[in-house]
């Protein structure tokens, strides 16, 4: 949890690492719980260690 500066209303951040491929429907999950969430988008090409394994998605 983090709280919004302007009135300390609590918020959720959620952190997801996902492939390239799985980005579109991501985004389109986030529109359906929150059209007004706030997305970043980053490449993770600099990151090291570990391994992306494929989950299967569910809501």
């Amino acid at each position: 949890m983090a709280k919004k500066a302007s009135n300390s209303q609590d918020i959720e951040i959620i952190y997801a690492v996902v492939t390239r491929l799985e980005t579109s429907r991501l985004n389109t999950e986030i529109e359906k719980i929150d059209p007004s969430a706030f997305v970043i988008t980053n490449s993770i090409k600099d990151t090291k260690g570990g391994m992306i394994k494929k989950r299967p998605f569910s809501h």
